[in-house]
């Protein structure tokens, strides 16, 4: 039996927080991997090449974050009951966003 309730009240902000964290830290990294090192951090230059990417991913994340319960739901059926779910989906919902995305996408786009 799963140890969390499942309600829409695990819309919170804790868990928003979470997500945001995740979202945030997935940018980190990406930072970190760049492949311009010798550059210093410039905000401006960040958000033009990444504002896109950046909207999506807000976008993207407040829709798995609206859907968090059904989520949880489902993979709490294939997971041990000691895990906190609700809070481990809520960092998926930021951190891998973009990852989801691209498998979802990339089978759809059309080959030439």
């Amino acid at each position: 039996m799963q140890t969390e309730i499942i309600t829409i009240s695990n819309i919170n902000l804790v868990n928003g927080v979470i997500a945001f964290l995740g979202m945030a830290l997935f940018f980190l990294i990406r930072y970190r991997n760049r492949e311009k090192k010798h550059k210093p951090f410039q905000l401006a230059y960040w958000i033009n090449d990444n504002g896109l990417e950046l909207i999506i991913s807000l976008v993207s994340s407040s829709v798995c974050f609206l859907m968090l319960d059904d989520i949880v739901y489902y993979i709490s059926k294939i997971t041990p009951d000691e895990l906190p779910l609700i809070k481990i989906t809520a960092f998926l919902c930021g951190y891998a966003n973009q990852w989801i995305l691209k498998l979802v996408i990339n089978p759809l786009k059309p080959k030439l």
